[in-house]
């Protein structure tokens, strides 16, 4: 007699909070769980972006969205993203943590104010997203949490030791975290993009020559990276996919190029 196959998980009527949802790959995240069903709060630094973002999902009557603006390296500010999403919704059950950035020179010529906005943002900002949504879901006894890396992680370049580093902590960071709530029932998946067409390089200040070679690689879309969140989300309770690596086919691991960033 054969086993009943367990069931793929229905995102519809689900509950998710997006940080770094104003633009690329967090707006595509945003908006693939709104035609998934789910109800999603918007959550990004850029308020007037992230007006519009929320306006653009609403026109298109995909689903519920509340936008809130907010920083990520705030407690209190993720603190009340939690809240009131769970209060709008009534309960939450998906954490996609985002926010990030990028910032690439030499270590020696580097920025220290960048360096700090970076580490505030990509490693105190997502462990605060961490203990705050998951408090909520290890009430709850359910849900799932994502972590948007970097394949920055796996290939070190010079000039991009310290976003490089982040993503180090940052998969560190998820992979201690799975190990510490799987058994109360919450997934924990890590998402290590390759090169995206995003805003992300130019805001990281690289050369028009670094994005040139990264358009001629045929770099991803952030909606493919969406598609592949809503994937590792739809696996059955008992299934946890911990980590996926996604690279442009044209990218070789050790391009100089991959730490041109994701999101």
């Amino acid at each position: 007699m054969q086993s009943k196959q367990p069931q793929a998980t229905d995102l519809r009527g689900k509950v998710a909070i997006v940080t770094g949802a104003s633009s690329g790959i967090g707006e595509a995240i945003a908006e693939e769980l709104l035609k998934h069903g789910a109800r999603v709060a918007l959550f990004a630094r850029r308020e007037d972006r992230l007006q519009e973002v929320a306006h653009h999902l609403s026109k298109d009557g995909n689903g519920e969205t509340l936008s809130l603006p907010g920083d990520v390296s705030k407690p209190e500010d993720v603190q009340k993203l939690v809240n009131e999403a769970v209060q709008r919704w009534g309960k939450l059950d998906i954490v996609v943590a985002n926010a990030g950035f990028g910032y690439r020179a030499p270590i020696v010529e580097g920025d220290i104010e960048r360096w700090k906005q970076l580490l505030d943002t990509n490693v105190y900002g997502l462990l605060l997203t961490l203990k705050y949504g998951g408090e909520k879901l290890l009430q709850q006894g359910k849900g799932h949490i994502v972590v948007i890396s970097s394949v920055a992680s796996r290939s070190i370049t010079a000039g991009g030791g310290i976003y490089s580093g982040s993503k180090c902590a940052v998969n560190a960071i998820a992979e201690s975290l799975r190990q510490e709530v799987g058994q109360q029932g919450i997934h924990v998946t890590t998402i290590e993009p390759g090169a995206v067409t995003t805003d992300f390089a130019q805001a990281a200040g690289y050369s028009a020559e670094t994005i040139a070679a990264i358009q001629q690689m045929e770099p991803l879309q952030a909606t493919d990276i969406a598609r592949v969140v809503v994937q590792a989300l739809e696996q059955p309770a008992n299934v946890n996919i911990s980590e996926v690596v996604v690279y442009p086919t044209k990218q070789t691991g050790m391009s100089a190029f991959v730490t041109a960033g994701t999101h």
